[in-house]
């Protein structure tokens, strides 16, 4: 099922040979500078505002790094590639490979739109400790801000999204758009939390209470996703927790066996959790907000000409 959502989700691409495929790639990226032009400015707030060195593409800068382009593609056929082997493989070793399908799409994504200084990461930007029996006790940690996975917190940012994992969201102020400091951020200052809490957040009751707490009338709507806030982070919160799987899985196989056999609730709501991960990446369909069928949907937009931030309906 897994295998064959990520083949149709990416049968546009895929249809292509290599060089065209290429070709088709790079005038997409040069089709988004354009479209994109009008809202340049916010990466420069969000750069400003978060140190991060976050910056966007450039017509001048793909023609001055050619091999950016073959490199994105590379990593979108290493993606699916991984996918594949993951659904051949046993559970006791799937988890560590789809997530470095998910690893290697999320930078496929975020150097797709974006670039950073460094131009490259150098550290997926998040580690695990405390690998407990008690699965609740696992602990995730942020470490690095030129890990992969704040840049791809930067790209959602930059495109409109509001991550309650992030520590700055886009609102509008007059009729501009500027990062603010997000009032009810999931990671605190010590930037760990742990799996229990993971698991048990709901990102659209997280953004039912941020309406209700600081209002709705300043946040922005991506019309390309089907949501700007819940989704988004959603998204993350799956991508989070098949990172930790892989990394028990990894490191406590026989951990990771009991977790797959539901030995106790905890673990069993862990299992659960991973297997409706893998559906947040890859599934594809109608009425899916899974990571692909929201990128497709961008995607679409861009090809046909559009893109808009704009206030919440």
């Amino acid at each position: 099922m897994f295998h064959s959502a990520v083949e149709a989700s990416q049968k546009s691409w895929f249809a292509y040979e290599p060089f065209t495929l290429l070709s088709k790639y790079k005038s997409f990226q040069r089709n988004f500078i354009k479209l994109y032009a009008p809202y340049e400015y916010l990466v420069k707030s969000y750069r400003t505002t978060t140190k991060n060195q976050v910056f966007p593409i450039t017509t001048d800068y793909l023609d001055d790094n050619l091999e950016v382009s073959e490199e994105n593609v590379a990593l979108l056929r290493n993606a699916i590639e991984l996918w594949r082997n993951a659904t051949q493989t046993t559970d006791a070793i799937a988890p560590i490979l789809f997530h470095y399908s998910w690893h290697c799409f999320n930078s496929f994504f975020a150097y797709t739109f974006f670039r950073w200084e460094p131009p490259h990461s150098k550290s997926h930007g998040i580690y695990v400790s405390n690998l407990s029996d008690d699965v609740g006790k696992i602990m995730i940690n942020i470490s690095k801000k030129d890990g992969i996975f704040q840049r791809v917190v930067d790209t959602w940012s930059c495109l409109g999204g509001s991550l309650a994992i992030s520590e700055y969201l886009p609102m509008f102020k007059g009729d501009e758009i500027e990062f603010q400091t997000n009032q009810m951020p999931l990671f605190k200052k010590i930037k760990c939390l742990e799996l229990s809490q993971l698991l048990d957040f709901n990102p659209h009751e997280y953004e039912r209470e941020y309406w209700k707490r600081f209002g709705r009338e300043k946040l922005v709507q991506n019309h390309s996703f089907s949501n700007s806030m819940g989704t988004p982070t959603k998204i993350m919160q799956s991508y989070l927790t098949l990172f930790v799987a892989s990394s028990v899985a990894r490191y406590r196989p026989v951990l990771w066996s009991s977790v797959l056999a539901g030995e106790t609730e905890k673990k069993a709501h862990f299992a659960l959790a991973y297997r409706n991960a893998l559906l947040m990446y890859a599934e594809f369909g109608i009425n899916s907000n899974s990571f692909l069928n929201r990128l497709g949907g961008l995607i679409n937009d861009l090809i046909t000409g559009k893109f808009e931030l704009k206030h919440l309906p």
